[in-house]
């Protein structure tokens, strides 16, 4: 009986990106169902895939064959020329690890010296980098294949004889039949041709898929990434269906005849001999002072002086555990890593670049804090180092580093100029077709609408598979369930959720090699926008980790430049040094502002859930700050209201065991920390430090296998320390039940601080805090917002000013002035003009005077536009709408002047009158003011928002009387007609599944927005009626729909009025005690006129009362409309009168 098996050696996985749809884990799992000995990853010009492959082949007992389909080009990568040469495919495997070495250098110079459109080597670099790697012929895109095409037999054999000399036994001739029209006449020719030269066969498939009936999701995945549809004539396409991974039986069947080809794919795996010895850690070379031994005795001497500096009494516990912490650090080798980063932080404090006091696990070390690479002292708030460095698990340590974002370029800009620019690079992310995003992108090219699918999608749970999701929501399967086109996106969907779509670069991962990286790594140009000259490593993060390199996450926290900022302010307008990093924990200031809710700004504490949770919590300890961070989260959420009923006593404190009070007595009984858990196994079930790490992992990442395994241990060694068996076993279910959203208490210290330290410097310094965080505001929307703030806390903002303002927003006594970067089309060259030319020769004292100090280049139009509109020159010469008429005439005194200063033309008239220059500017033309209304508009143009006022400001006096709620009422609505008036900001309209169309309206009354949704007649109705800008009157109940912000008011209309219409439409009456003695000739003019300008539909009825007591009441024969210039008059006349608006049908 002959052997069936065979070797798949040419396959396309997800990392051959938006191509193939062979996903790693489910290829070799078939590979293994086929009984084949070894399998084989053969991406497009990349190794991206090779660590993942060759880890997840060896755990199911395959022997992993690490190769690539390169793009070879008979030309040189250097010569212009050679961009023109045709790309031929050709398959690389490394056949041990001289050839893994080499696959490695020919990727990455592919990429960083060849790329052009594709990933490129040169037949002279493969002929020196040839060593250990296997060579196949190629696909039908392969060099011999395209030649004999070309009935080229001369060339096709030269090109045989040329790799035959370089690879010699290594070289095989790929044969292939996928049922395309090229191959039905090059193979039989590429046989024979073999043949004639004694060339070995091998049989391959190109394998771009995993079963036959997958080739129209594949088909789908090639419109994805081509953007095209699947019905498009011109789309890529591949002319059959026969590119999947093929069991033995089906290759055998292709060329029954070349039985020798088929046999050397085995041939080829048993040559294979592949062993990745990435058994050491790969620390860069560490420089250590000539009186320390090693780099153990030097750590353990800088640690020694951070414990003296830190615990001024001698402290045994600290002692003993940076002894112990030591002794683990050294004999796992990691005495290099903690001296590397040490070194980096040290190095950014010197630099001035803000450092945050901790971040994730790593705050567990002792070491690490009197290394000061942390500032939370682990003793104090009983973190625990197993939960950073597990002594029962040798993996390279990981300590993540919050670095002022401002500031980060300088930190990796020093580990390039340290450990070498070949030696430091970053890291490729990838993006996947996740459940939702793939559904959508199988609609899209199935021609299905945009908002069908957005529908079926939201019927996904958050996190789920596809799978996952057919099971556990109802409404997905009821959907897919009952439609042919969503059963068949379902089905397409299915082969391709977790592909990959594209790469990305890590924002904060950085890795540092012992030497060159091409030595150790394959490497590849980033393709995002803008970073074109990024070289990157092609392993994720995560592999690198396996791979035992040194990597680091350098986070940029924008926080850290937020508090940096206000302590620069601070210093600047009060002449005050902050300590930030010993403030004390104490602050009454502080926990009164986060008691209260102000917490815009402050750090990890912004939400209006957590507002909600703090004003509740009424914190009064560092301690309560750490809770809020862990518990503030998906599914520890449920929990904050039982840690603040206890907290307040409204809850009884218990404990299912007494052993447990010690750990939990701090969280009220309520387990919240990772530590806790930790802590409780080794105290009640004699745990090891190291087994209790590997407990929180099992839990954290729900693995059944190693929890079924601890739960024994756990509940044994319970009943050992004397707890009852029925109790050891219900804690550990209700371990099960929350353990897993237990949080990292370390993390949660270290944000926790960095929280405390933005709400005292709000507390203390809210001017410049609030100065500073307009100032690195980067979203213009925003800026209102945080204003709104501002006003709320009494900070009066100041208007932008020519004379005054700098680029960011700047603290004047308990005042803000706006900054000029805030400005819409103000950029850093005009900017940084006008300054410097202010700071050189004086303020500017008109537009004239303005435009000839500054170049054209800097100052145009589209900036002297902005600066009139937001107010900037209000304090020149002439109104904004004088300005605006001569911005021309103003821009032509920066041309002429200008252009001669910069290439140093002077005259001999300018020499003579240059001691006696006097300006003669032409004067402003007499023009209309600009209205109060248009005025507001143009500010809001260039500012986002109404800065010198509102434009319902001037109409206030009578939206007083006509609304009875604003957008920030927060009694109770649900019951009452709410009337109030707004102006529309932005009309957002779209149409249902069905067809229908629908809006959401927001409005801006003078308290902030609020929103009205318009569906079925309503939208009929007022949808006509509304014009962003305009003022209307609204009236309606409060919306059942709360939307993504519960804070938002939105209101279901039964009344929508434009203001020009509220004479028309609105009713009710206007009642008037009048005294006599204020029966003024004066007053009865003004109100005459008043009354008289303004019909309308309220009647106006008077009472007329005198000292004596008696009373005269008068009706007016017509009816009036109070205008809010009438509510003025009589308001400023002290005046009794009662407004009142009846209440009226459904009406447009």
């Amino acid at each position: 009986m002959i052997m069936m098996t065979f070797v798949h050696l040419h396959n396309h996985t997800q990392y051959s990106l938006l191509d193939g749809a062979c996903r790693v884990d489910r290829m070799i799992k078939l590979a293994k169902e086929y009984k084949m000995p070894a399998v084989a990853i053969t991406d497009h010009g990349n190794l991206y895939g090779a660590i993942d492959f060759y880890l997840a082949a060896k755990k199911e007992g395959l022997k992993p064959i690490i190769g690539m389909e390169a793009y070879i080009i008979n030309g040189e990568l250097d010569d212009e020329h050679s961009k023109y040469d045709p790309r031929y495919h050709l398959i690389l495997l490394a056949r041990d690890y001289a050839g893994y070495k080499n696959l490695i250098k020919l990727s990455s110079i592919s990429f960083i010296d060849g790329f052009y459109y594709k990933p490129r080597i040169s037949k002279s670099i493969l002929k020196n980098y040839n060593e250990g790697l296997i060579c196949l012929s190629g696909c039908i895109k392969g060099e011999i294949a395209s030649l004999i095409a070309q009935h080229k037999m001369k060339e096709a054999r030269e090109t045989i004889e040329w790799y035959q000399s370089v690879f010699q036994e290594r070289y095989f001739i790929e044969i292939q039949n996928h049922g395309l029209e090229e191959e039905k006449s090059v193979m039989p020719a590429l046989i024979s041709l073999a043949k004639e030269m004694s060339q070995p066969m091998v049989l391959t498939n190109d394998c771009h898929y995993l079963h036959k009936e997958d080739s129209e999701a594949h088909d789908i995945l090639l419109c994805i990434q081509t953007g095209k549809s699947l019905n498009d004539p011109n789309r890529m396409r591949y002319e059959t269906n026969q590119l999947y991974f093929k069991s033995p039986e089906e290759m055998r069947e292709i060329f029954p005849d070349e039985e020798e080809a088929y046999a050397n794919t085995l041939k080829i795996a048993d040559m294979i001999d592949l062993e990745l010895r990435y058994d050491k850690f790969m620390l860069p070379k560490i420089d250590t002072p000539s009186e320390y031994k090693d780099m153990g005795e030097y750590l353990f001497a800088l640690c020694e002086k951070g414990l003296k500096v830190k615990y001024p009494e001698p402290n045994q516990e600290a002692q003993e555990r940076m002894n112990f912490e030591l002794d683990v650090i050294h004999r796992m080798g990691f005495d290099g890593y903690f001296l590397v980063v040490k070194d980096l932080i040290d190095n950014a404090r010197k630099q001035g670049v803000p450092v945050g006091p901790g971040r994730g696990s790593g705050a567990g070390s002792i070491v690490a804090y009197l290394l000061d690479i942390t500032q939370i002292d682990p003793i104090k708030y009983g973190l625990l180092f197993e939960r950073f460095l597990n002594p029962d698990r040798v993996s390279m340590p990981d300590i993540d580093i919050d670095f002022c974002a401002q500031g980060r370029s300088k930190v990796i800009d020093y580990l390039i100029q340290k450990y070498g620019r070949n030696s430091v690079t970053q890291i490729i992310t990838f993006s996947t077709l996740q459940a939702k995003s793939v559904f959508k992108d199988v609609a899209r090219v199935l021609m299905l609408p945009a908002s069908e699918a957005n529908n079926i999608t939201k019927t996904i749970p958050f996190g789920k598979s596809l799978e996952e999701a057919y099971q556990d929501s109802p409404d997905f399967k009821h959907l897919i369930d009952n439609n042919e086109i969503y059963q068949s996106i379902y089905k397409h969907s299915l082969v391709l959720e977790g592909l990959i779509r594209q790469t990305g670069i890590h924002p904060a991962g950085v890795v540092i090699a012992p030497g060159d990286l091409k030595e150790y790594v394959p490497l590849t140009r980033s393709t995002q926008k803008g970073a074109e000259n990024n070289i990157l490593v092609q392993y994720e993060g995560k592999w690198l980790g396996e791979l035992k390199f040194l990597k680091m996450d350098v986070l940029g926290l924008k926080t850290l430049t937020l508090i940096q900022k206000t302590i620069d302010m601070v210093k600047e307008s009060q002449n005050i040094d902050i300590d930030i990093d010993n403030l004390p924990l104490t602050d009454k200031k502080v926990y009164q502002l986060l008691s209260r809710g102000d917490t815009d700004g402050i750090f990890q504490f912004e939400s209006e859930g957590m507002r909600k949770y703090l004003m509740d919590l009424k914190p009064n300890m560092f301690e309560d700050l750490i809770a809020m961070v862990a518990l503030y989260r998906p599914g520890p959420m449920k929990f904050i209201d039982t840690y603040i009923a206890r907290k307040h006593k409204k809850e009884k404190v218990t404990y299912d065991h007494p052993i447990m009070e010690a750990t939990l007595k701090e969280t009220y009984g309520v387990t919240v920390y990772q530590e806790q858990v930790m802590r409780i196994s080794m105290e009640m079930a004699n745990f090891t430090r190291g087994e209790a790490d590997s407990l929180r992992k099992a839990m954290s990442k729900k693995s059944l296998d190693l929890l079924m395994q601890f739960q024994e241990k756990f509940i044994q060694g319970a009943i050992s320390n004397g707890v009852p068996e029925n109790v050891a076993a219900k804690i550990w279910n209700d371990w099960l039940d929350f353990a897993q959203y237990a949080f990292n208490k370390s993390h949660a210290t270290c944000y926790a601080l960095v929280a405390y330290r933005t709400a005292w410097l709000k507390a203390h310094y809210p001017v410049e805090f609030m100065a500073a965080l307009l100032s690195l505001e980067d979203d213009p929307a925003k800026i209102p917002v945080k204003i709104e703030v501002c006003k709320s806390m009494g900070i009066k903002i100041l208007p932008p000013n020519i004379n005054r303002s700098e680029k960011e927003f700047s603290v004047h006594g308990k005042e803000v002035l706006f900054g000029l970067k805030a400005i819409k089309n103000m950029g850093e060259a005009a900017i940084n003009a006008i300054i410097e030319e202010r700071q050189k020769n004086g303020p500017f004292t008109n537009i004239f005077n303005f435009c000839s100090r500054l170049d054209s280049t800097a100052v145009n139009k589209t900036v002297l536009e902005s600066l009139i509109a937001s107010g900037a020159m209000d304090e020149l010469e002439g109104t904004r709408a004088q300005k605006w008429a001569v911005i021309e005439q103003a821009l032509s005194y920066n041309t002429g002047a200008q252009r001669d200063k910069r290439v140093g033309q002077t005259s001999l008239f300018d020499l003579i009158s240059e001691e006696n220059e006097t300006e003669d500017y032409p004067s402003l033309p007499e023009v209309e003011k600009w209205s109060y209304s248009y005025q507001l508009e143009k500010e809001k143009e260039v500012l986002g928002f109404y800065l010198g006022g509102h434009p319902l400001y001037e109409h206030r006096h009578l939206i007083r009387y006509l609304s009875n709620v604003n957008s920030k009422s927060t009694r109770e609505l649900e019951s009452k007609n709410l009337r109030l008036v707004g102006i529309v900001i932005s009309i957002n309209r779209k149409r249902d599944n069905k067809g229908n169309l629908y809006a959401f309206i927001e409005f801006e009354d003078l308290s902030g927005p609020f929103e009205v949704a318009l569906f079925n007649k309503d939208f009929e109705t007022f949808y006509p009626l509304l014009e962003q800008g305009k003022i209307y009157f609204v009236s309606g109940t409060k919306s059942g729909y709360t939307g993504n912000d519960e804070s938002l008011l939105r209101i279901s209309p039964q009344q929508i009025v434009p203001l020009e219409d509220w004479k028309n439409i609105l009713k009710g009456e206007l009642k008037l005690n009048l005294p006599l003695e204020k029966l003024t000739t004066r007053f009865l003019e003004d109100f005459a006129r008043l009354v008289n300008n303004n019909e309308g539909n309220f009647s106006l009825k008077t009472i007329i009362y005198t000292d004596d007591g008696d009373n005269y009441k008068l009706e007016a024969t017509k009816n009036i409309f109070p205008s809010s210039a009438l509510l003025e008059l009589l308001e400023n006349n002290r005046l009794d009168f009662h407004l009142r608006l009846f209440e009226d049908e459904k009406s447009g």
